[in-house]
């Protein structure tokens, strides 16, 4: 173990000492934390989004942060400590790399989560949870568009695809046509559900993260809606007494000017 590792180990225990810490770190619960490690992760996605390594690295020891917090809760409890952590982690890792670590071979990553699924069967059958569907691993608190990739991405691997890639943009226009045939409100919502779910899938096809895809989406939408409302104020204007005619041009050249950036 590293001496930063040691002394960050050793901060944490420190500031959750009961008779010289800090109040508020020794008030702290693996549940009070929920909502900073949710946060923390965030702000490292968008630091990878769009900031530099500085910046990466203080959101990835912000991070860390919270797994030690958690880790030393656990040993605070006598439940569990970081070697604990550490400890299974290795053997999670070695285990489900056994190209690596041991002596089967694999030539490709499509080979690689195949034998991964295995070697996650077999633990989950070694658990007594022999039955427990593969999607049960899936934490239900990530945002429904993580989710549905997630999902999807371990069906696809057991085998649960399409035998024609087309088939999954025929799927699409299907549910877009049963949207449109949907007479009643929570009919409509349900086959609108469906409709992104089929994309998702699309995109798992395709390579493409639509979590991260839509992230890139709602930033470019933000860009563009600020150029109109920059365009608005130049004419002492608001956005909603402009004419759709310009709206659609200032639209328009904020998306030509992204284009002339790249």
């Amino acid at each position: 173990m590293s001496e930063p590792f040691k002394r960050l180990i050793q901060i944490m225990s420190d500031l959750r000492n009961p008779d010289s810490g800090c109040p508020w770190d020794l008030e702290q619960t693996h549940n009070s934390l929920k909502g900073a490690l949710l946060e923390e992760t965030y702000e490292l996605l968008d630091a990878l989004d769009f900031a530099g390594n500085v910046e990466i690295i203080e959101e990835l020891g912000d991070l860390l942060l919270q797994v030690i917090f958690h880790a030393q809760i656990g040993s605070d409890n006598e439940a569990f400590d970081i070697n604990d952590v550490i400890q299974n982690l290795n053997e999670k890792l070695i285990r489900r790399h056994p190209h690596v670590f041991g002596e089967n071979h694999v030539k490709t990553s499509k080979e690689v989560v195949g034998q991964w699924e295995k070697v996650k069967a077999a633990e989950r059958a070694e658990k007594g949870e022999g039955k427990r569907s593969m999607l049960a691993g899936i934490s239900t608190s990530m945002p429904a568009l993580a989710y549905a990739y997630a999902a999807i991405a371990r069906a696809r691997r057991a085998g649960f695809d399409w035998e024609k890639p087309e088939d999954a943009y025929f799927k699409v226009l299907e549910e877009v046509q049963e949207f449109e045939n949907a007479v009643y409100t929570q009919d409509k919502e349900a086959e609108f559900g469906d409709i992104l779910l089929s994309l998702v899938g699309v995109a798992y096809q395709k390579g493409i993260d639509p979590e991260q895809a839509l992230r890139s989406a709602n930033n470019r939408f933000f860009s563009r809606f600020s150029k109109i409302e920059d365009g608005a104020r130049e004419h002492n204007l608001t956005i909603a007494e402009l004419t759709m005619e310009q709206k659609l041009a200032l639209w328009q050249e904020a998306k030509n000017s992204e284009e002339r950036v790249k």
